[in-house]
């Protein structure tokens, strides 16, 4: 047995009963900042689909739209996210327009990655929080679409291997997920000063007005009122 393997063992055991959640650690646990190891065949798949689950009713009982294996202390590369904007048939609001949000169906991806796309020039500034770092927010900018990489586990056990470009709110899940395994926060993506407890995030709801009051630089500040995303210039 893989000391990782005990390692899930002894995570696993420390809930009072098996729909119990997780512990979520938070920043400063040596997980959150290590590189976390390969998924691949590294486990028994009976005890990764026991770890997956435990994940799911984490992310559902915090609660969160992703759970990345690190913030529940286990240096693996598995994610779960789920995020359910509205229900069937709704229209999109006007921040559904503005950040690209609609649905994401609950999955497991296994040795999640993602990269830029060739020519790809549209950076989003969006409000991002961790469940690892309670109750803070960064204005985050990342790439609007990338390509995204893994073996998905799907509803109903399905396991498909992904490779597809996602773009929007979804998108940035994505990223901000992948980017646990390689032990970086969405704070250290985040734009200088930006840093904002929750409580003070109504008010820079127009990102004018975080530039503002905040006093932020840099391409955020090149925003047009009303707008989040920004072309890039490439050389």
């Amino acid at each position: 047995m893989t000391s990782l393997a005990q390692l899930i063992e002894k995570t696993l055991a420390k809930r009072p009963s098996e729909n119990a959640p997780l512990r979520i650690v938070q920043a400063g646990h040596p997980a959150l900042r290590a590189k976390s190891k390969d998924a691949a065949g590294s486990l028994d798949p009976e005890l990764l689909a026991q770890f997956i689950d435990a994940l799911v009713v984490t992310m559902h009982d915090a609660p969160g739209v992703g759970v990345a294996a690190p913030q529940v202390g286990v240096p693996i590369r598995v994610v779960v996210m789920e995020d359910v904007v509205r229900e069937e048939g709704e229209e999109r609001d006007a921040d559904d327009e503005l950040y690209d949000r609609d649905n994401l169906p609950l999955m497991a991806v296994i040795n999640p990655r993602y990269e830029e796309i060739d020519g790809e020039s549209i950076v989003t500034f969006g409000w991002e929080g961790c469940l690892s770092v309670d109750g803070w927010r960064s204005l985050v900018p990342r790439p609007k679409s990338v390509r995204v990489r893994g073996t998905a586990i799907v509803a109903g056990g399905e396991v498909r291997e992904l490779d597809e470009v996602w773009t929007g709110w979804r998108a940035r899940i994505f990223q901000h997920e992948s980017d646990h395994l390689d032990g970086i926060l969405c704070h250290d993506r985040g734009v200088e000063r930006s840093f904002v407890q929750d409580s003070y995030l109504h008010r820079y709801t127009e990102l004018s007005d975080a530039v503002r009051y905040l006093g932020l630089r840099g391409d955020v500040a090149k925003l047009e009122p009303g707008t989040v995303d920004l072309h890039r210039t490439r050389a």
